[in-house]
């Protein structure tokens, strides 16, 4: 395939028209300009007949034939052969027709008597198209081939880490049936903690599968959810002395799926494992806002790195994070998770206007007034 579009000798065109004259003509011409692959009928009926068992890359349509009119012709071929391109002809061109040409999106329209270089220049610009568009799809064909590989690849690496998992729990059982020594009930907790972040990243990579594809969203109890990952955190993580202080006077419903629990997990977690202080504390806001029209609720997270997921919440790709300010990646694909959640629920994340501290984060989520 050349710069300029396939070779002229490959493309194959039906040419459609009632005057067996006149397909005399074009075939004598094209072939003379290199285009050797023709087939010329009559009819509208003898066209379709044929597209249904062959492929041709250009049909030269006759606007006027005896049993159709060309364009409803054009739109029947689009149902059989969706990739065909279009030359329509005329020997009665007016602006109606010229305009109807346009809106159906046919790549050439000739009005005859057509001289031999307007043909051949017109068959040649519609090459050029068909040739963009085979590589177009070449192209989503290899992105596709690629994101098979990706898949394989992130399917390899979760089991391998769930293997690597299965083994630390393995090991452990066996220290603590040896009564285990203060050294040794060191090395039980490091085990844990690297059990815990191989569960989380392996969690997140299998979130990030779905998130695009999750979007029915109905009524969640905002309180509730954080209840619930509160408690489960406070019994996983009794050493990062933790607490979090929020108003639970009242449900607070938002639009969400089950991507919320995991969403608010994801967000607690960012404060535990980058919060420089020993004693963690979060404290969390609740605010109703307004925005393009649109009712709001708004959390406002206090106690947390918050300024490394404000910088992140555009990147579209989790290679992309960047490491926070304790020198450590963010673990887990964290805010790259965070922020897809939040997008699937058009949700907004902003570092609240005039702060000075990397320790408050904003959040919005779409508010439910009613249950």
């Amino acid at each position: 395939m050349s710069s300029n579009g396939a070779n002229r000798a490959e493309i194959k065109i039906l040419i459609i028209d009632d005057d067996a004259d006149i397909r005399d003509v074009f075939e004598e011409v094209l072939k003379r300009n290199n285009f050797t692959n023709i087939c010329g009928v009559g009819t509208g009926e003898e066209a379709k007949k044929i597209i249904a068992e062959e492929t041709f890359h250009i049909a030269m349509i006759d606007l006027n034939l005896p049993d159709i009119y060309g364009m409803d012709l054009v739109s029947q071929f689009r149902t059989i052969s969706p990739d065909i391109e279009f030359i329509i002809i005329t020997g009665f061109g007016t602006i109606d027709s010229a305009i109807k040409s346009m809106q159906f999106e046919v790549a050439g329209y000739l009005e005859k008597p057509v001289s031999s270089n307007k043909l051949i220049s017109t068959l040649d610009e519609v090459n050029r198209k068909i040739s963009l568009k085979l590589q177009n799809q070449k192209f989503l064909k290899d992105i596709e081939i690629a994101n098979n590989e990706i898949r394989f690849l992130s399917d390899l690496l979760i089991n391998n880490v769930d293997e690597l998992n299965q083994s630390l729990l393995l090991t452990m059982v066996q220290i603590e049936k040896l009564n285990p020594s203060s050294e040794q009930t060191k090395v039980l907790q490091l085990f844990q903690e690297s059990i815990r972040k191989n569960a989380r990243l392996t969690r997140n990579i299998r979130k990030c599968e779905t998130i695009k594809t999750d979007q029915q969203l109905e009524s969640k109890d905002l309180n509730a959810t954080i209840s619930s990952v509160l408690n489960r955190l406070k019994e996983d993580y009794i050493n990062k002395n933790f607490e979090c202080i929020c108003d639970y006077s009242k449900p607070k419903y938002v639009y969400a799926n089950n991507n919320l629990t995991h969403l608010i997990s994801e967000i607690l977690l960012l404060a535990l494992f980058n919060s420089p202080s020993p004693r963690i504390k979060i404290k969390i806001d609740f605010d109703e806002v307004e925005f393009n029209g649109k009712d709001y609720w708004k959390l406002t997270f206090n106690s947390f790195q918050a300024k490394f997921v404000y910088e992140q919440k555009d990147v579209i790709h989790s290679s992309e994070l960047k490491a926070s300010t304790t020198k450590q990646s963010f673990q887990g694909l964290g805010p790259y998770v965070v922020n897809e959640i939040l997008r699937s629920y058009n949700g907004l994340v902003s570092i609240p206007e005039g702060s000075t501290s990397n320790n408050i984060l904003e959040i919005s989520l779409l508010k439910v007034t009613e249950k």
